[in-house]
């Protein structure tokens, strides 16, 4: 996979300085965008800072990302997401102390929004308001969270209406440099080629006014070649630079647009199989509640396993649990020579035992080719931890699913 990447960052029409600070460096597939705060000159320095002691920290770090390329296994993926989550931590200990230097403690910071492109796998670190916009077979998705009041009280408590004057709507519940302690938020996904990941500050999306219609349409569109890509990408933002100066560009606007491509057909055409897969998995009764950005959570934690015509999968004898999803195929499931059950698409194999901690009695034979998501125990129980929220959709869904199970096994015992 490889990238192309444009930026721009405008002072916009009332601020007298431009607090924001943007890192792109497409050769390492690194990219950043910090909106400073802390009033005069303060916010750039925070920035500017945050910035800078990223990109030295990943340098520093740089074998981490090197193992990875060599060995993408899951150990080297999570050693690449806790090198960039520490690089985001470093940059807030910088901030803080140089704070604290100037005797202003607390009341200087920033956001700092980091994506990470390595191959065919993305990673994404985040404190504050900044976002991380993705674009994809023109659907539009915010990768990352807003870290504010309004949002963080959304999320845990669903209404906020009438709840927040307005002018208290938007303080940031985390960000860079403001405390001693900062925990980022963290993400891992899958790249496809052909995909427009966006880094934005707020001076953009509320210039917008929060409409992000302009920015998919601008964006969206068949890569043909890197120099054609590079005019039509210089043209979106501009137009997006146009919309928000006609609304008043009262705050600083600042944008990295990253766009990946292949030139390997085979490579291409294989991403484009698992974007199908990927919409036929959103479709799923387990999945159904789940929005595009948590739906990614989950997919970094799962596998797709595809067997043969024939094959048995042995259940009874499985190191961890795991809960068998059917994309495509038929399977029966055999307790000896006596079949139990005919599965297909659609169907879930595994559900009581995987949540009651029992090893299940059967085996699965493959009546035609099929493919499967996989989900480990022990990965569904790191979802529900990391992402309680996640966690409380699945086990809803879970619940739903086994209760329907059970409504059909009592009216069959009924009819006999």
């Amino acid at each position: 996979m490889k990238f192309l990447s444009l930026s721009v960052t405008d002072k916009g029409l009332r601020r007298k300085n431009n607090e924001d600070s943007l890192l792109e460096m497409p050769e390492i597939g690194l990219f950043a965008i910090a909106d400073g705060m802390g009033g005069e000159l303060y916010g750039e320095v925070a920035s500017a800072l945050a910035v800078e002691s990223l990109r030295s920290f990943v340098m520093e770090n740089r074998t981490v990302i090197d193992a990875f390329q060599m060995n993408s296994s899951p150990e080297n993926k999570a050693q690449v997401l806790d090198m960039l989550a520490d690089s985001l931590r470093n940059a807030n200990s910088k901030v803080f102390k140089e704070a604290e230097k100037r005797g202003i403690d607390g009341k200087m910071g920033t956001t700092l929004t980091v994506l990470l492109l390595l191959d065919s796998t993305g990673f994404m670190v985040h404190a504050g308001d900044s976002r991380l916009y993705m674009i994809r077979s023109s659907e539009i998705t915010q990768l990352s969270t807003d870290h504010t009041l309004i949002n963080d009280y959304r999320h845990q408590f669903g209404d906020y209406s009438g709840v927040f004057d307005e002018k208290f709507s938007g303080i940031l519940t985390k960000a860079v440099g403001i405390q001693e302690y900062v925990e980022p938020e963290k993400l891992t996904f899958t790249v496809f080629p052909e995909d427009k990941y966006l880094l934005c500050s707020d001076g953009l999306y509320n210039g917008l006014a929060d409409d992000v219609t302009p920015i998919k349409e601008s964006f969206s569109g068949a890569f043909e070649d890197a120099r054609k890509e590079k005019e039509r990408i210089k043209e979106a933002m501009r137009k997006l630079t146009d919309i928000v100066y006609q609304n008043g560009a009262p705050d600083n606007v600042s944008m990295i647009m990253v766009s990946a491509f292949s030139l390997d057909e085979e490579e291409a055409t294989g991403q484009r199989e698992f974007i199908k897969k990927f919409d036929k998995i959103r479709e799923i009764t387990l999945f159904k509640e789940l929005d595009y950005r948590e739906l990614l959570t989950v997919m970094a934690q799962v596998e797709i396993r595809t067997y043969n015509k024939y094959d048995v999968i042995s259940k009874m004898s499985a190191a961890d649990r795991e809960l068998f999803i059917i994309l495509d195929g038929k399977v029966s499931a055999l307790k000896g020579a006596k079949l139990l059950k005919t599965f297909r698409s659609g169907d879930h194999i595994g559900d009581v035992a995987f949540l009651s901690g029992e090893m299940p009695s059967y085996n699965l034979f493959l009546d035609k080719t099929s493919s499967f998501l996989v989900i480990k125990k022990s990965a569904f129980d790191k979802i529900v931890a990391e992402e309680p929220a996640i966690g409380v959709k699945l086990l809803t869904q879970l619940a739903t699913v086994l209760a329907k199970q059970a409504n059909m096994a009592a009216g069959l015992i009924k009819e006999q």
